[in-house]
């Protein structure tokens, strides 16, 4: 097979070129993003990791040059004009779950992280006030209780996790899953909100997710309450998440997917940092965990990332199923 592969970073390029070593499949690589401009050649499939979206004459141009399938190396598609793609006889596909220990565990580490109060501590301990800096008292994960919002392959990893910590854990989902092993207590949204000590997102940004988290949401939260995000950027309305911190109603948050990061990734290539007020007024915050886009990011999920889009991009090709398929449907 021929493949273009857009996005690539270094990090990535090992994985493509030991693909390209064992199958003989031709993986041309470029760290440019997929726009109707970068792509000039034809190919059999194309493999991308992009958070700027996919414009549907992408989809018109890949058609023009007989390129059939679209393998993104990533979960999330908000992004991709779906029924575009399909217009134009795109097939697409994602990896649905490349590694959920990784976003789990980094879920608990920013948990860990507001509830010993380490912002506060490091902020002191900058300004050289070392006395001050051992009175922030922490709280115990396995005190807590535990709101996990999606239940799905990183939501029921999460749930382990927290069991072994001894949390209390609820969980929020049209359909929890029954499995044996996992400890937890499905619960409605009102009650999820009003118990939850800490409250974790682990759905998709569909629209009808959009700002699951509001000024409403808030204020039915128990006063005190941590709030974690390592799900998708529009989950939450971050400046009623910034009038809460303000307002003191909640203790903390921890942010790995920052509302505004799509609109703003092309000016950070630019220019090196967010051109944008409101992530400097979360980044000045000791109660603030912020990080950039990074949950998933271990050497285990790159790995699987690269070699699942290119097996996608077999089975397309070679016209075997692909459960990871998209379709406008989805949208």
């Amino acid at each position: 097979m021929k493949i273009l592969a857009y996005g690539v970073r270094g990090d990535e390029r090992p994985y493509l070129d030991d693909w390209a070593a064992r199958t003989g499949d031709h993986v041309h690589q470029t760290h440019r993003f997929l726009t109707p401009d970068t792509l000039s050649e034809g190919a059999d499939g194309i493999s991308c990791f992009q958070t700027v979206p996919y414009a549907p004459a992408v989809f018109a141009k890949m058609q023009a040059l007989g390129i059939r399938y679209l393998a993104l190396r990533n979960t999330g598609y908000e992004n991709v004009d779906l029924d575009a793609a399909a217009h134009y006889g795109i097939r697409v596909s994602n990896v649905p779950a490349y590694s959920p220990a990784a976003i789990a565990e980094f879920a608990v580490a920013d948990m860990l992280y507001l509830l010993r109060q380490t912002g506060a501590v490091q902020a002191d301990l900058r300004a050289n006030d070392y006395a001050t800096a051992g009175t922030h008292i922490g709280r115990e994960l396995g005190a807590c209780t535990v709101g996990v919002v999606g239940t799905g392959r990183i939501g029921r990893v999460l749930i382990r996790l927290l069991n072994g910590f001894g949390a209390r854990v609820l969980a929020y989902d049209p359909h929890p899953p029954a499995e044996a092993d996992l400890q937890f207590t499905p619960v409605d949204w009102p009650t999820l909100l009003a118990e939850s000590d800490i409250l974790s997102l682990h759905v998709p940004g569909t629209p009808a997710n959009h700002h699951l988290i509001d000024a409403a949401a808030l204020a039915q939260m128990r006063p005190g309450a941590l709030l974690i995000n390592t799900g998708r950027p529009n989950l939450i309305d971050t400046r009623a998440v910034m009038a809460a911190l303000d307002a003191h109603t909640l203790a903390g948050v921890g942010i790995d997917t920052y509302e505004n990061e799509t609109s703003d990734l092309l000016a950070l290539s630019n220019r090196g940092h967010f051109n944008d007020p409101q992530w400097q007024a979360l980044l000045a915050r000791p109660n603030v965990i912020l990080s950039p886009h990074i949950a998933y990011y271990t050497q285990t999920a790159v790995r699987n990332m690269v070699e699942s889009s290119l097996h996608n991009l077999k089975a397309f090709r070679h016209g075997q199923p692909c459960d990871a398929e998209l379709t406008a449907a989805l949208a």
